[in-house]
């Protein structure tokens, strides 16, 4: 009986396929965009009533009604550049979207579940024409990248999970991003890049890279910190931290490129010979607290300004290299030109326009704290990724910066900023597609996927 029942479904499922082909084929006015990828049952529908299956390439149209089923996501391409990443039973449309100059508009509405923005074109040409209307609020932008989500009983459920496993990954992390200014990146193999925010959790062997005009102050679980300055790039190789056993703990950190102001924590306290940072030319021990390392790049090519230095504002510390170990004390600046080359010392400490980490008012507690179990009311959330976003009701405005988020309950009586996003909102794997290599992302799935030309099926 069930696979009499899997069949039927596979064979209804083959003629939808078959149905969207020819329907996707036949011509239509105003194109605003198309569908980069989908996965599942996505379905449009248009102005005058006729319904698509939507697959790879199919075309967007002025008024069109977009619906994706259960487990089942889109991501769309606009005229304007602009992208839309639609999660799984969602009901969104276009009702107004033109890049006509001096007539752009680009006004959507959710009627269901949720998605993710990220404008193009429009928004910069004039940003109030960028504008998602919901039964509660609108949203509007001064930026470039959101998502928002009509609430139910699902995102409570989603809450949960997402919150279980963010804890257990606070629960692992080392490190976590105390400050920052400008953007801050944890770097991949391969060069992915994830930007990172104020409270985001480091974990043994990550790389951390800091953008032009941008800093980060880094805290560790021993309670050492590290401010970087701008193009700077810095590793964690290896930190093991138990309170009960300070035999066994260390740390080996490596500065990459730019440079870095530290203050070390228990570990160094406890076990000097435990804690090292690597750079090109010297490893970097310590027998104090604090100091401050720049490297200027390899010294080459008669390169002037080069090779590593840096000063130590308290207590001392050491470099060792192939050329022997040297100490440095406290109020001293040195430079190490080459792997092979003693430290000297330097009357001018390097310039290091950023906060000494000791200088920074950070509460360790709550960043390493657990997290407090919270509500999700039913309502429309919303979550700054970059930009500026507003939520508008009834004349009244919330504006929202990158980190922050926006609520409105279903009955209006509650329109509160978030200071931080919610769990289901940071973490909802639908809303990371928006700019991923998609074919790779079967694993949102686990489902049977049939291909067919550029049309994919899911059988459930």
């Amino acid at each position: 009986m069930q696979t009499t029942h899997s069949i039927t479904k596979l064979f209804v499922l083959a003629m939808l396929c078959l149905v969207s082909f020819h329907l996707n084929a036949e011509p239509a006015t105003e194109k605003i965009g198309e569908v980069v990828f989908t996965r599942g049952a996505v379905s449009a529908k248009s102005i005058s009533g006729e319904i698509r299956v939507l697959g790879k390439k199919a075309p967007i149209h002025q008024g069109d009604v977009i619906t994706s089923g259960p487990k089942s996501f889109a991501v769309l391409s606009m005229i304007d550049g602009s992208r839309f990443s639609i999660r799984p039973d969602s009901v969104f449309s276009f009702e107004n979207y033109s890049l006509k100059e001096n007539e752009e508009s680009a006004v959507m509405r959710l009627f269901k579940g949720g998605l993710r923005a990220v404008s193009g074109l429009i928004s910069k040409r004039n940003p109030d024409a960028f504008k998602l209307n919901t039964t509660v609020a609108t949203i509007g932008i001064r930026g470039t990248d959101f998502d928002a989500r009509l609430c139910e009983t699902d995102c409570a459920i989603d809450q949960k999970k997402y919150k279980e496993k963010r804890q257990t990954l606070a629960d692992d992390a080392i490190a976590k991003i105390a400050f920052m200014k400008g953007d801050v990146y944890t770097l991949y193999t391969g060069g992915a890049k994830i930007k990172l925010e104020p409270g985001s959790a480091l974990f043994e062997g990550d790389t951390v890279e800091t953008a032009e005009g941008s800093f980060a102050v880094i805290v560790f679980k021993d309670e050492g910190r590290v401010t970087l300055k701008e193009n700077s790039q810095f590793k964690i190789e290896e930190l093991n931290y138990s309170p009960d056993k300070p035999e066994e703990n260390s740390a080996v950190l490596r500065l990459i490129k730019g440079g870095m102001r530290a203050l070390t924590g228990f570990i160094g306290k406890k076990n000097k010979d435990a804690y090292k940072v690597k750079t090109p030319t010297a490893t970097i021990g310590i027998r104090g607290t604090g100091y401050d390392l720049l490297w200027s790049g390899p010294c080459s090519a008669g390169a002037q300004v080069c090779g590593l230095s840096g000063s130590v504002w308290q207590g001392s510390i050491f470099a060792k290299n192939d050329a022997g170990e040297f100490d440095l004390l406290e109020n001293q600046a040195f430079q190490i030109r080459f792997i092979d080359e003693p430290a000297s010392i330097i009357d001018v400490p390097p310039v290091l326009d950023i906060p000494r980490p000791d200088e920074v008012d950070i509460n360790f507690e709550d960043l390493f704290a657990e997290e407090e179990d919270d509500d999700v009311p039913s309502g429309l959330y919303v979550n700054t990724r970059e930009g500026k976003v507003y939520i508008e009701r009834d004349g009244e405005f919330i504006e929202m910066v990158p980190g922050e988020g926006g609520f409105v309950s279903t009955d209006g009586t509650l329109f509160v900023k978030l200071e931080r996003p919610k769990a289901f909102q940071e973490n909802d794997p639908y809303l990371q597609t928006i700019n991923e290599e998609f074919e790779t992302l079967f694993e949102l799935l686990d489902e049977t996927v049939i291909e067919q030309n550029e049309f994919e099926c899911i059988v459930q």
